[in-house]
Parts: structure tokens; sequence; C-alpha cells
């Protein structure tokens, strides 16, 4: 089954059904949202969210854990100095997609800023652990990243290293595809980047896709997204992406810009299913 969604809006008065509300309204069938403002640690209490009347009006069309929630930028779980309010952030979060059932939280894993790359990723590896000790249920999903300033998660040897180190079923992968491509992954070939991710043996890991083209060539390290055809990844090769039976029941998201201030992911998840390859 395609499971093809976008991020939506969550906020009041309307929540969750609001969110599940317009991702239907999309022809979606899964959606991530974010618990407050990316750039904020403001947060309702869960008792706000419309759970309740969520679960009686929708829970049918898109399940909980089609339901992607995605973790603030504010937190950096791979810098030291950040190590006390990320880790206490995170573990409130989690329990904040308790109260709905949500089952991937989706997280950047963090720049290294002042400190060595190592140092981050040491770092990242035991803040991890930490959280996991210290929550349940919640699968959180490393988001690849395209290596923007100091960036960590960029490469593949560094991703296998520390999914091996943290060595938890509750840790994930997110795939980006903007992302991967402005880190210098060639996903346009697209048989020799699966190649590549089943050699790393990391294709078991990839829970959530977040499909996005790119305003940049392959290896700048922008970090820029396009809408679906309009970038240097290209319709037919993100095609590829909803299409792959290895992604079958996979959440795949699109977090493409707002074009004139309107969403386009109606029309783009049209464009996606439209199974001429």
């Amino acid at each position: 089954m395609i499971k093809l969604g976008s991020h939506v809006s969550f906020k009041k008065p309307t929540y969750l059904v609001g969110a599940i509300e317009e991702s239907l309204d999309n022809n979606a069938n899964c959606a991530m949202i974010y618990l407050g403002p990316p750039q904020s640690t403001f947060r309702v209490k869960p008792e706000n969210y419309l759970y309740n009347e969520y679960l009686n009006k929708y829970n049918n069309k898109i399940l909980n854990e089609d339901i992607i929630v995605h973790a603030p930028y504010i937190v950096n779980l791979s810098n030291p100095d950040k190590k006390e309010f990320s880790v206490n952030f995170l573990i409130e979060e989690i329990k904040r997609m308790n109260y709905i059932n949500a089952k991937y939280l989706i997280l950047h894993p963090g720049a290294y800023t002042k400190y060595t790359k190592d140092e981050a990723i040491s770092t990242l590896i035991l803040n991890i652990k930490e959280i996991l000790k210290q929550t349940k249920d919640v699968i959180i999903c490393l988001e690849t990243m395209a290596g923007k300033g100091t960036e960590i998660f960029t490469n593949l040897d560094d991703i296998k290293y520390i999914l091996n180190e943290i060595n938890n079923n509750r840790v994930a992968l997110c795939l980006d595809t903007c992302h991967i491509w402005d880190a210098g992954y060639n996903i346009k070939n697209y048989e020799e980047f699966k190649k590549i991710i089943k050699d790393y043996d990391l294709l078991k890991y990839i829970k959530v896709i977040h499909l996005n083209d790119s305003k940049n060539e392959m290896g700048t390290h922008k970090d820029r997204h396009a809408n679906i055809g309009k970038g240097f990844i290209g319709l037919e090769s993100l095609k590829l992406f909803v299409y792959d039976k290895d992604f079958d029941n996979i959440p795949i998201i699109l977090e493409t810009p707002y074009i004139e201030n309107k969403s386009p992911y109606k029309e783009e998840i049209a464009l996606l299913l439209d199974n001429k390859l």
C-alpha cells in the first residue's frame, strides 16, 4: 500500500481534527505535524488536541501510526551545551505523542557547532540512549541531513555507525530525498542508490521518507526544497520512491514549499499517484 501525505497545520482550535481534515482534503492517507511551533518550546496541553474527536471521526481513515510528529528545530542533541534542554524537551514531547498513540518522531540529529564531529556524534548517541530509557513506544527516526554548516548525519558511513552504536529497535531512519541529494548521493541513478543503501544494510532502518525535490545540484549541501518536478531531482526520480515495493506501507511525506501562499500538496499528491512511470 502506498502511504502518501504531507506536513499539515496543527493549531487551535481544531488541532488533530483539523490536521487530519486537511490531509483528507489533499487525498492523503498519512500526515506529519509539529506539536507546536517548529522554532519554539510552546506547547498546549494534550487534552486540547481533540484526540477523542479524531478517533470518532477519522481513525479509520488515517491511523494513529500514520500521524508522524516532527521534533522542533531548536533541539540539538549533538551539542553538549544543549544536552539538558534537548533531552528533557524531547522526553516531554514523546509523552505528548504517547497521548495520541503516534508512532514516529522525526528528529534532526543536530550540529557540532564549536565541538568536533566525533564529539558531536558521541553526544548524540549518549543523549538518544538517555531519552530511550525515560520514554516508551515512540520510534525516533533520525533524518538524513544535507550537510550545511556543521550538521552531522550527512554521509552513510556516519549514519551506519550511529545506528549501530545505539543498537535499539526504537531508533530508525527518515530518508529525505532533498537532503540526501544535496549531501552528494545520486538518487536519480535509482538502482545504484538502492544498491548502496542495501550494501550499507540501511534499508531495514527506513521507516519514514520525506519526499522533496531540490533547488540545487547534487552535492551542494544547501538544503533548499523545491516543489515536486520543479527541481534538480525531477518528478520521475521521485515517483520511483513512491512505487518502490520496498517502501510499501512506509509513510512518504511532502515538505515542499507553498506556492503563492497556497498549499501545493493536493496537486503534488495527484501528480505522484499518476502511475505513468
